[in-house]
């Protein structure tokens, strides 16, 4: 299991908007999702980072998850991104934002020869006294291995 963590300030939060481009054509339709692909050692060299905390949640102090599918070309090109599951619209965009925001771009072409199609979950949530939200049992749940944490933090 991959973990990737982000911290947010409640008070103190910058939002940036990526664009998530998907298509409301699926290219691939019949591909079979790959469990936890991005944890396979030829996909070390991706950058990848969290989401950012949406500052609606952020205000409201919502806890939450979101799973991304989408395909992986050999060219690098991300494909047919759809929701699988989420908590939240807010999560949703974030999530099908920052996969589309990872810097595929600098991977060598051909780290995969046919295009892959796989899952990543993010969890949105905040830290407590002491104790990592990562480590707490959520209340959510959204599917996946993959799972890249936004951690949140109260500032009183």
């Amino acid at each position: 299991m991959t973990k990737h963590f982000s911290v947010v300030s409640l008070f103190s939060i910058l939002v940036i908007s990526g664009c998530a481009t998907t298509s409301s054509n699926i290219e691939y339709p019949n591909l079979p999702v790959v469990d936890n692909e991005l944890g396979k050692s030829k996909w070390a060299q991706l950058e990848r980072f969290p989401a950012r905390y949406p500052q609606q949640a952020v205000i409201n102090s919502l806890e939450g998850c979101a799973t991304v599918e989408y395909v992986i070309t050999p060219e690098n090109n991300i494909r047919d991104i759809v929701v699988v599951k989420s908590t939240n619209k807010h999560f949703s965009t974030a999530a099908k934002d920052v996969v589309t925001n990872w810097k595929w771009g600098e991977l060598p072409k051909n780290v995969t020869s046919e295009p892959v199609k796989t899952q990543t979950r993010f969890d949105f949530c905040f830290d407590k006294a002491n104790q990592s939200c990562s480590t707490i049992e959520p209340e959510y749940s959204c599917p996946g291995e993959d799972i890249i944490y936004s951690r949140g933090m109260m500032v009183q």
